[in-house]
């Protein structure tokens, strides 16, 4: 057969790709924090040089909770916040963090140098465990849900107005980003009951609703969209311990990204620019910041790999 040598090395890719493929991570890792405390939902500066992250521990019976920002390219973490700072989001401008503040019982902001949290939500709209506000592309609304009953809503940073976007019945819309042209947010829609979940792109003003295929049954949870809008991570549960897992933005096959049956991989961020993904990780048996080098070809080189 013609370039024989060159088929052969074609299939020698294919194998070495297929086993990194299905690896526990699927591009190196870089450990950027660890201490004994369990860290997680890290967020990004929007120039990129810095991640925030919460932490949360109980000690002798003492809950020790707050916030420390770290260079992205490793460093001493400082001290942001010494009070639940749960889910932050920077803003796109860079001066603000919106954040789930007294345990997930309401949603606050403080400038990103500090300061005072700020509760900006109306007192006719309640949190409960956690609203997952995240920001417009724009920085112009905010994302989140209420209590259960839950309702999907967006607050006008602008004019202080808050929209009831969607409800379904039974249902607790889970946040986790918005498209990139900010005509959409992407969210989770879990079962009260049964606390199984479907992926979803809901419009912005609530009038359209489409789902977002994938491969897993019944778990997602962490919907993160690449800068450019083309590639979505998400949480799914794999040999019981949720797993992230990479895939078109339309959706369709999945590869699995931070996959593991001993411990759990959670709360995606890419970077600005879209080459790295911040990712909490419990693989030293605590919570820890990780940073995973992405090369995007080869993700989406090996996403048509499998529609074929």
């Amino acid at each position: 057969m013609k370039n024989k040598p060159i088929f052969i090395m074609i299939m020698a890719l294919l194998v070495v790709d297929t086993t990194l493929l299905f690896s526990q991570d699927m591009f190196p890792v870089k450990r950027l924090t660890s201490d004994s405390l369990r860290e997680g939902f890290p967020c990004w500066s929007p120039d990129g040089k810095t991640i925030l992250y919460m932490y949360f521990d109980m000690i002798n019976g003492k809950i020790i909770c707050g916030s420390r920002k770290i260079p992205a390219v490793g460093g001493t973490a400082v001290q942001f916040t010494d009070f639940p700072t749960e889910h932050p989001q920077w803003s796109p401008d860079g001066r603000f963090i919106v954040f789930d503040a007294d345990t997930g019982n309401s949603i606050q902001m403080i400038e990103a140098d500090g300061g005072s949290p700020l509760k900006f939500l109306p007192d006719s709209i309640k949190i409960y465990n956690g609203g997952l506000p995240c920001w417009s592309p724009d920085g112009s609304r905010i994302a989140f849900k209420d209590q259960p009953p839950s309702s999907l809503w967006s607050y006008d940073v602008k004019t202080s107005r808050v929209s009831r976007i969607f409800q379904q019945e039974g249902m607790i819309p889970l946040p986790g980003c918005w498209s990139r042209d900010g005509k959409a947010i992407l969210i989770a829609l879990m079962d009260s009951q049964s606390r199984q979940s479907t992926m979803w792109k809901v419009s912005h003003d609530g009038k359209e609703k489409n789902q977002i295929t994938g491969h897993h049954e019944g778990f997602y949870r962490f919907l993160a969209l690449s800068p450019d809008g083309s590639l979505l991570v998400y949480g799914a549960m794999a040999d019981k311990k949720v797993g992230l897992w990479i895939m078109p933005a339309g959706g369709g096959k999945s590869l699995p990204l931070v996959v593991s049956s001993q411990h759990h991989n959670e709360s995606p961020a890419w970077s600005p620019d879209g080459k790295k993904l911040a990712f909490a990780s419990r693989r030293t048996g605590r919570g820890d910041i990780y940073l995973m080098e992405l090369d995007i070809e080869q993700v989406k080189a090996e996403s048509k790999l499998l529609d074929q």
